[in-house]
């Protein structure tokens, strides 16, 4: 489907997870709820289709993003416990918020599940436990190219460009222009450059994908507390909103992640009221590990009940 401007909810499956079957309920919970735009693993997209279209969907109506981490980026790394230094102690599997670490009853040492872990860091955060090591790669943008040569082609693309080295980032960005014509996004935060140089960068990138497809759109996602955990509060969403805030100068299409939450909705349209009122856009929220934790354990229709409160309360700030 074409992104209209009327969708400002985006469903972050998470790049790292490819557990098809969580991966399936949630898409299927929240597209019972409404939403139309989700952001996948490259290699989960044919299988999410024909999941759509087996729960009576159809799948023209939805907007499906593949994210691909540029090499380096945190969306692109996996964990990794070494069986020899690991305790057995598991802390690290009890602050897992996508439940991807275990406990291998014969050795008592934990595992991780590389098709459920997102890279997140919470495991080693907890105690800074020396068994936990991180993996970085980009075969998100193999699977990209894969795809396309399947002729299964994304409505949209997004890089994860959260990484200090430039060149890196420019010649991930021109190898997904090489095969992709379509939207793209690309999510970058201010850990790695000033915002001046951020700001640059992603004019840089604009008139690159302007030269190579004038009729598409070129999205900003502008990451905030990225990888925090599902948090609830207000400090969480702050920085991606304030971000966001100072990119809407720039006449970016905005997305905005990391740290959204109940409140991100209110908080946002408050803080950019003024741009609104002088005709800038009301950015697309992006929830992730929130919206995933938020109808963990709960029955089915408690769980529609509040993917349902949240799309609403994003699409009540979004129509002001």
């Amino acid at each position: 489907m074409f992104l209209d401007d009327n969708v400002k909810f985006k469903l972050i499956l998470g790049l790292g997870n490819q557990d098809i079957k969580s991966a399936f309920d949630m898409a299927l919970l929240y597209a019972h709820a409404g939403v139309r735009f989700f952001d996948i693993a490259p290699g989960v997209l044919p299988d999410l289709k024909r999941c759509l279209v087996k729960a009576g969907y159809n799948v023209d109506e939805f907007t499906l993003c593949v994210s691909v981490a540029t090499l380096g980026d945190i969306h692109g790394r996996k964990a990794h416990i070494s069986e020899s230094v690991c305790s057995g102690c598991a802390i690290c599997l009890k602050n897992c918020p996508q439940f991807a670490i275990s406990k291998n009853k014969k050795t008592g040492k934990c595992e991780v599940d590389n098709k459920k872990c997102i890279g997140c860091g919470f495991c080693k955060k907890a105690m800074n436990c020396y068994a936990i090591s991180f993996e970085y790669g980009n075969s998100g943008i193999v699977s990209l190219n894969s795809l396309v040569d399947a002729d299964v082609i994304p409505d949209m693309v997004e890089l994860h460009a959260s990484v200090s080295d430039k060149k890196q980032i420019i010649r991930d960005f021109k190898d997904i222009l090489s095969v992709f014509k379509g939207d793209i996004s690309v999510c970058v935060n201010k850990k790695q450059f000033s915002l001046n140089n951020v700001i640059d960068l992603l004019k840089e990138l604009r008139g690159l994908y302007e030269i190579s497809n004038p009729k598409g759109r070129f999205f900003v996602q502008a990451d905030g507390a990225s990888m925090n955990g599902g948090a609830k509060d207000v400090e969480s969403t702050l920085e991606c909103i304030l971000f966001a805030k100072e990119l809407i100068p720039y006449g970016f299409n905005l997305i905005i992640s990391g740290g959204t939450n109940a409140k991100t909705p209110k908080m946002l349209y408050e803080t950019i009221e003024d741009e609104i009122l002088n005709g800038a856009k009301m950015p697309i929220i992006g929830y992730g590990t929130y919206a995933r934790n938020l109808i963990n354990g709960t029955n089915t229709n408690e769980a529609i009940i509040m993917a349902e409160e949240l799309l609403r309360g994003t699409e009540k700030y979004s129509k002001v």
